[in-house]
């Protein structure tokens, strides 16, 4: 009976000890767990990993790595068609009796959200003179152009330029490569007409600005305003382009202080080593070339300064669907 009393007490001290052994281990695993997620920094958010799939919902707390580097000197592999050029138009256009129009460029590209000046010549014949107005057709939905007006002054035999602006709005959708849109560029006196030809694109590049006096913006938890302008804030407006024709963005600070960019969801996080930061009135660089970043269709992109003393605020949010 004895012998037996002994075998129970030795069996019943081996299972307390496994049991002690597992619920301690239990217990490591889950303070390392939480010990990965949690923690502070100077601003008193969260310093958990940022997550990689969609942006926070507006007015939370985003989840903020102070040493979230990932990615901060990886090379964008880029999108060639964001800097290539469309072919030039087969025929010119079609002069008219009594003036003619050229086109210095003849194959205008704009980039996603910007304008340029496309200038237009019209040269008198025989004696012209007067008011020719000018209109442009062709152009692709998004991208607008001014209505301009060329005064010819009586005896004038040189040609006068002006120029037509053309914007094309940050959700255009960019231009397939290989593809163009074709302009029509038209001027009217009366009876008289004459045209010039155009091949359009819209590239698939976006310049994102860091506001000025961003710091002044922020405030403690991510708040989506319209700080980088109103297609990426609190109505973020979808960026559209192909397949396989991915969006190449920039980051200008427009700032008058040095910044780096927090990355989440997809947006590489800029370099936070000391003299690699965007400084005032630049590009982000890296390699001594602007950097890029470039988001495909079904990008769901956000970020915000990384530095300063308040946090997350003024975040900026980019997504990116399939053009129709």
């Amino acid at each position: 009976m004895e012998r037996e009393a002994s075998r129970d007490r030795s069996g019943w001290l081996r299972s307390c000890t496994k049991s002690s052994l597992l619920i301690g281990l239990a217990a490591i695993l889950t303070a390392t767990t939480f010990g990965c997620m949690d923690g502070s920094d100077s601003s008193g958010l969260s310093s958990r990993r940022a997550r990689r799939n969609t942006p926070p919902a507006a007015g939370s707390a985003d989840d903020h790595d102070v040493n979230d580097t990932e990615g901060a000197n990886d090379t964008d592999l880029g999108n060639p068609n964001a800097d290539t050029r469309p072919d030039a138009p087969s025929s010119t256009g079609t002069a008219g009796t009594q003036f003619a129009l050229t086109l210095p460029n003849a194959t205008p590209t704009i980039d996603l959200g910007e304008s340029l000046d496309l200038d237009v010549s019209v040269e008198p014949k025989d004696g012209f003179s007067g008011m020719v107005d000018l209109s442009v057709s062709g152009l692709p939905t998004g991208v607008t152009a001014s209505t301009v007006q060329a005064a010819i002054s009586p005896g004038s035999t040189a040609p006068t330029t002006v120029k037509i602006r053309l914007t094309a709005a940050v959700d255009t959708a960019a231009t397939a490569p290989n593809e163009s849109s074709p302009l029509v560029i038209t001027g009217r006196a009366g009876g008289a007409t004459a045209t010039a030809n155009a091949n359009f694109k819209v590239a698939p590049k976006l310049k994102l600005t860091i506001p000025v006096n961003v710091d002044a913006l922020r405030a403690a938890t991510v708040t989506y305003r319209d700080d980088w302008g109103a297609a990426f804030g609190a109505n973020p407006r979808p960026l559209k382009t192909q397949q396989g024709n991915g969006i190449v963005v920039t980051v200008f600070n427009a700032d008058s202080k040095q910044h780096i960019i927090h990355g989440a969801s997809g947006f590489t996080h800029g370099s936070t080593t000391a003299g690699q930061e965007i400084q005032p009135n630049s590009f982000e660089m890296l390699n001594g070339a602007p950097r890029t970043r470039t988001l495909n269709v079904g990008a769901n992109v956000n970020g915000y300064p990384h530095d300063g003393p308040q946090g997350v605020g003024a975040s900026f949010r980019i997504r990116v669907e399939a053009a129709p």
